[in-house]
């Protein structure tokens, strides 16, 4: 099996006698507006990165749940133990 690689091998390591450089390709290239952390820019939520959208939206939601939970729980109220009524 590994003699079937053999070729291959050989063209991937030497290339006309050049060494490979990898390329990144489209990794460094900027793509739109550059993205900042939400307490670089608190005001500005339009320029945040989304990762940080995404747990302020979270954050709000969980406040949200929990603010309907206190407002609308029904309290357990303690009530004074009963007397049995008096033996004749």
């Amino acid at each position: 099996m590994l003699r079937n690689l053999q070729p291959l091998a050989a063209r991937i390591t030497r290339s006309n006698g050049k060494q490979l450089l990898q390329r990144r390709g489209m990794a460094a290239d900027a793509h739109g507006e550059v993205k900042l952390n939400a307490w670089e820019a608190p005001t500005e939520i339009a320029k945040w990165k989304e990762e940080h959208i995404v747990f302020l939206v979270l954050g709000g939601w969980g406040v949200g749940i929990w603010g309907a939970m206190k407002m609308f729980a029904t309290e357990k109220k303690e009530s004074a133990p009963v007397e049995a009524p008096p033996k004749k």
